[in-house]
């Protein structure tokens, strides 16, 4: 609590320095669009233009000069006044300028001083992210220096005129921010690290990345790299501030596309986010290439490009994710909303100091990634949730599919339960009725009236048992693995007795092989001929019903049944094969739907297969039995 008083009254002492020297007055002015070979000479007949507080040019090629009207307005001398032990600080920042040639006339001449990030120097007087230079403006007389200003890209500076025995007040505040800064940064970095070796997915991934970007611009713009004295010359260490600085905006539209891209975008916000990365891969060529201001330019142009393109992205984002579109949406308004005030600051048209650093490098808090690591905090935060929710929904789904096999499961026991007993307790009346049948039809063989009738209550009473047994068999399949009984059947002799003890053997046109045989249970088979057969008399067009088999040992039989069916009894393909289906245009007829579902699984159990199609106004069947 100490260390923050003590911060805040430098803060404050330092700004009313920058306000006032005590006993100095300065005016300020500049000068933009001189030729870079103008002298000073020609500079000083120049119609400057006034300013105060902090000069934003905005994007400027060629020299700024910079106007300095000294006066002492304290004659009584009671102030301090500057001199050789306590001489006046001019300092210029930020550090990312280029090159600052100041010029001081001594004598009579011009004296020119030199500073820049491009610059060699063995000495600096300010340790922060400013350059210094004493002036040799003693006394009391006005005085007038110039200063000559190139770099490219944002044109921003920062001016303070102080004494030297005060300039530390200037420089600590400074100092501490950026001290904060570089502590902000890298424990962002170091979270972000935390956080990707425990969930590692590609948003954590560049975000790592692009916390190494901001580490990197931070000691590169602040003079960090510079004071480490690795051996590197003031050119490299300038490009390698402008090349961290585009890397930066292309993490960021790398980050903007990792949040968006997994979430059903539009296929033309990936191609966008495509074309804004290789405008960044062109900007670092230029770099490279010494084009600063170019590149420099076209990476201004891709950040602000970029929240326009997510914002686009986000709109496209599916619903399902809702809590994430909005935060997109919302967070990135507001950088919007921010990146105009701070471009409207950035080119003169706005004054608030506040939001320069948007768009400038500078060793500020708004660079060093708080609000980007707030944003994918916020963004991993509704990922979770949403992953939480996800998972939670889908084991309720399980839990209900649970219950609800279970459920299934009990009435299909209780229902095989009730056609177990009631297959087992009907066959013995049924029995006793065919053989009571049998005696009645030896009696009334002299009276055929009666004898009609009784063939009657016996095809009834064989209906009902040819249910009962296909029931049986149908529950049978599901619940019992009988082992196959595997011989060599003669097909011919099978199916014609088949087609004999049908309803209409007279329709039936066969086309069997009489050497024809298949390797196969006879009981399934029988089954199967059966059913098909019996399918064919009742749902059957008039007409021939087409009966063929061709076999052969090496692959297997090909049982074919065709016949005639009208349109409006075409059955559906999708449920032939469902146990109790039925067309709902044959409910009348006798049956209950359970025939074509006793051939698909006696044909399984056999390995073969069973397929229908529909050819014109043919329903065909057709089995392929295996070798």
């Amino acid at each position: 609590m100490l260390r923050l008083l003590v911060l805040l009254f430098l803060v404050s002492v330092q700004s009313l320095c920058v306000a006032s020297i005590p006993g100095y007055t300065i005016e300020r002015a500049y000068y933009q669009g001189a030729d870079p070979q103008t002298t000073i000479d020609a500079i000083t007949q120049a119609p400057f233009t006034p300013f105060a507080g902090d000069l934003h040019l905005g994007l400027q090629q060629g020299p700024t000069w910079v106007r300095f009207r000294i006066t002492h307005d304290d004659p009584s001398g009671q102030r301090a006044v500057a001199g050789p032990g306590n001489p006046l600080i001019l300092r210029v920042g930020p550090y990312t300028l280029d090159q600052v040639d100041l010029y001081e006339r001594i004598h009579g001449q011009w004296v020119v001083s030199r500073a820049g990030d491009r610059q060699v120097q063995s000495f600096r007087r300010c340790p922060d992210d400013m350059h210094c230079f004493s002036l040799q403006t003693y006394g009391q007389a006005p005085s007038t220096v110039y200063a000559r200003i190139q770099t490219p890209g944002m044109r921003l500076i920062e001016t303070e005129l102080t004494l030297e025995d005060i300039l530390a007040l200037s420089v600590a505040p400074r100092i501490s921010r950026i001290s904060t800064s570089l502590a902000l940064a890298c424990g962002l970095l170091v979270l972000g690290l935390l956080f990707f070796l425990v969930q590692r997915t590609r948003l954590l991934h560049l975000y790592c990345w692009h916390q190494t970007t901001v580490l990197l611009l931070l000691l590169a713009s602040s003079g960090r790299l510079a004071m480490a004295d690795l051996g590197l010359s003031p050119g490299l260490l300038d490009s390698v501030t402008n090349a961290a600085h585009i890397a930066r905006i292309a993490t960021m539209v790398a980050l903007g596309w990792a949040v968006v891209q997994k979430h059903q975008p539009a296929p033309t916000f990936s191609l966008l986010t495509i074309a804004l990365l290789a405008l960044c891969g062109v900007a670092g060529f230029l770099v490279g290439f010494g084009y600063t201001h170019a590149a420099l330019v076209l990476a201004y142009g891709v950040l602000a490009i970029n929240p326009l393109v997510q914002l686009f992205g986000a709109f496209k984002i599916s619903a399902s994710a809702r809590e994430l579109k909005n935060t997109v949406l919302w967070s990135y308004a507001v950088y919007l909303f921010f990146l105009v005030l701070s471009s409207l600051v950035a080119f003169g048209l706005l004054q608030g100091s506040g939001l320069d650093g948007v768009l400038q490098n500078l060793s500020d808090w708004r660079l060093n990634g708080v609000a980007v690591g707030l944003f994918v905090l916020l963004v991993v935060t509704d990922e979770q949730a949403a992953g939480k929710l996800q998972a939670l929904q889908e084991l309720q789904a399980l839990r209900m599919q649970a219950l609800q096999a279970s459920s299934e499961r009990e009435i299909l026991r209780e229902r095989n339960t009730l056609i177990d007993m009631l297959t087992h307790e009907l066959k013995t009346p049924l029995g006793t009725v065919r053989f009571a049948l049998a005696s009645l039809r030896r009696d009334l063989q002299a009276m055929p009236q009666s004898l009609h009738r009784v063939r009657h209550i016996d095809a009834s009473v064989t209906r009902m048992n040819t249910i009962i047994e296909h029931v049986a068999t149908s529950v049978q399949f599901e619940h019992v693995d009988t082992p196959l009984a595997l011989s060599s059947v003669a097909a011919a002799p099978l199916i014609a007795e088949v087609v004999q003890e049908c309803p209409c053997p007279e329709r039936f046109v066969l086309d069997v092989p009489q050497d024809a045989t298949l390797r196969t249970d006879r009981t399934l088979l029988l089954l199967v001929v059966e059913n098909l057969v019996s399918n064919a008399c009742k749902y059957a067009a008039p007409g021939e019903i087409h009966v063929a088999l061709r076999s052969d040992a090496a692959s297997g039989g090909n049982l074919e049944i065709r016949n005639r069916v009208d349109p409006d009894m075409a059955p559906d393909p999708q449920r032939l094969f469902d146990r109790y289906y039925r067309h709902p245009k044959a409910i009348g007829q006798p049956g209950v739907g359970i025939g074509l579902h006793l051939v698909q699984a006696a044909a399984l159990r056999l390995g073969a297969t069973v397929h229908y199609r529909q050819e014109h106004d043919w329903a065909v069947f057709e089995v392929q039995f295996p070798a």
